[in-house]
């Protein structure tokens, strides 16, 4: 990723060579934090944070509140991409984003909006044809903020269409970290449960749905430990199994990721001193 246009390299022979370095769009103003996703049938959509209104405004005088979101399809794998389109405007301008594919050809897109001044967390879903289908406020923190905490949320969609949203808040109406779920294809989330030991700062929460379980992650801080901590349901959401330390460390980290290889669900971690970490998390009973 160049700092302003973002690029696009597939991974051939199973990942052995890369294909050579391709802009995803022409544009030449700020764009940052692409989310790929690829579909069952190949298809990779690329959604990432957008400030070419930001730029047009600026040279006409104008204000512009935020960035924009901007999306483009790949239809044969990476090879090519559609031209981007910007699919809404006025959101945080530093937040990375959450993306799905809810369905064939429908992604779905969790990112901090801007509401009146209010820096919340937002649904976006897009139809086949790329437009927004709807959006929906995930929770009402009320965070008046005119400005980007560099906090962004985390989306996964279980099998049985469910959404799960995590996300950070400084707002007037809840402080930290919080889940919550959509059991009604988006159209509203269920009261925010918190993340976390709220003396312990939890930030960073990621979310990921697999196998009928949902698992979440997030890091804590003791006053000398940075740890990662985890807790998972298997009843979608409803009830979770206590929290459990699966790594720490006493310096510099970056944000902690859960991934899978369809099988295992891992905590992707990495720290200055202990380095990568890929460490396998078994489900909780």
């Amino acid at each position: 990723i160049s700092a302003s246009i973002e690029r696009f390299i597939s991974l051939r022979d199973g990942g052995t060579t890369f294909s050579t370095p391709r802009s995803i769009t022409d544009d030449g103003s700020s764009q940052r934090f692409i989310n790929l996703q690829q579909d069952a049938d190949g298809q990779v959509f690329a959604a990432w944070i957008d400030k070419r209104h930001v730029v047009a405004a600026e040279k006409e005088g104008r204000d512009f509140a935020g960035a924009s979101l901007a999306v483009a399809w790949s239809k044969d794998g990476g090879e090519h991409f559609e031209p981007a389109r910007i699919a809404h405007d006025n959101m945080c301008e530093c937040c990375r984003l959450g993306v799905v594919l809810a369905a064939p050809h429908s992604p779905a897109v969790v990112l901090r909006n801007i509401f009146s001044g209010e820096r919340d967390h937002a649904l976006v879903q897009f139809a086949p044809d790329m437009s927004v289908r709807s959006l929906t406020r995930v929770a009402e923190d009320h965070w008046k903020l005119d400005a980007c905490p560099h906090h962004g949320p985390s989306l996964a969609r279980a099998t049985d269409g469910t959404f799960h949203a995590v996300w950070f808040s400084g707002g007037g109406v809840r402080q930290g970290s919080f889940y919550a779920r959509s059991v009604d294809g988006g159209r509203t989330f269920s009261e925010p449960m918190r993340v976390g030991e709220a003396e312990r700062a939890p930030t960073r929460p990621y979310v990921y749905a697999l196998n009928g379980r949902v698992w979440l992650a997030w890091k804590e801080f003791d006053g000398e430990l940075t740890s990662v901590r985890v807790a998972s349901s298997s009843d979608g959401g409803r009830t979770w199994t206590p929290a459990r330390t699966v790594a720490t460390t006493d310096d510099y980290s970056d944000h902690p990721l859960l991934v899978s290889d369809g099988r295992v669900v891992s905590v992707s971690w990495m720290t200055k001193h202990e380095g990568y970490r890929l460490l396998p998390v078994e489900p909780q009973s």
